[in-house]
């Protein structure tokens, strides 16, 4: 296999630890494998200004491979690539989402739209005037959602589980031009169909000139599994569904035990 070029990390449940802090250990394996002259990214379904600004707290410039590979943007949040949702498709999952009452979000052009205010303690949402800085916007609202796929492009729709899922499911399965993932056992992830961060990867790899058997993946849950099938390092944390851990070729300690800068140190360095 050639060298490690890229690596690109989940955020939750595999890059912070069980505390919700990026370790010690961890922060000196990304600064070693840059040292190695390896572009450390981060895959994840946030949307890239939040990331961003956590990765601020550390010290840290990274890419950022946001919202599932829908926003694809360098350490500056200068874009490279970007997959937003088709304006029918948004329309209709809309429909299916305000009809089963469900809990949700949408994530669209720097901006993010709740159906209620009621999810104030999600991460999406708990940085406050730091992120409005960035130009970034929040809104929400039963009658705001509507208005906000009128003027924003859409990228996501994340549900929320005050709806039994697997009826929210059922009823999506009549749309077209969505696919489904999860990045925990309780949510939807309604996507552009054919997006996933296993083509915000190959989208970034590609913007650097490297090719995908050049790059090493790590992630927990189903939407980390498109990235680690298609990496030539794809790993999987030890806290990882079963599912997850089938689809890698490596699998490492937990996010609890610095699963993430193991297999840095391991695979990588």
């Amino acid at each position: 296999m050639p060298p490690i070029k890229l690596i690109a990390t989940d955020i939750d449940g595999t890059l912070l630890s069980a505390d919700h802090i990026i370790t010690d250990r961890s922060l000196r394996a990304i600064r070693a494998a840059r040292e190695k002259e390896i572009t450390v990214a981060i895959a994840t379904g946030r949307f890239p200004e939040n990331a961003f600004l956590l990765l601020e707290d550390y010290g840290l410039r990274l890419p950022i491979i946001g919202v599932n590979g829908a926003r694809i943007v360098d350490e500056n949040l200068r874009e490279i690539a970007n997959h937003p949702m088709d304006p029918e498709a948004v329309r209709k999952t809309l429909g299916v989402l305000l009809n089963a009452g469900s809990d949700f979000f949408i994530f669209g052009d720097h901006a993010i739209c709740t159906a209620t205010v009621q999810r104030k303690h999600h991460s999406e949402l708990s940085q406050g005037d730091r992120i409005r800085k960035l130009g970034f916007q929040y809104y929400h609202g039963k009658e705001e959602v509507k208005d906000f796929v009128q003027r924003h492009t859409v990228y996501k729709f994340f549900v929320c589980n005050n709806v039994p899922l697997p009826i929210v499911r059922e009823a999506l399965s009549a749309v077209k031009g969505i696919d489904l993932t999860q990045s925990w056992v309780d949510n939807i992830e309604i996507m552009p169909a054919g997006i996933d961060k296993g083509r915000g990867v190959r989208d970034m790899a590609e913007s650097l000139g490297l090719s995908m058997d050049q790059v090493m993946t790590l992630g927990d849950q189903g939407n980390d599994i498109p990235m680690l099938k298609a990496a030539g390092f794809g790993v999987a944390m030890g806290n990882a569904s079963e599912e997850t851990k089938s689809a890698a070729r490596f699998v490492t300690a937990s996010y609890a035990e610095e699963g993430f800068a193991l297999a840095l140190e391991t695979y990588a360095l």
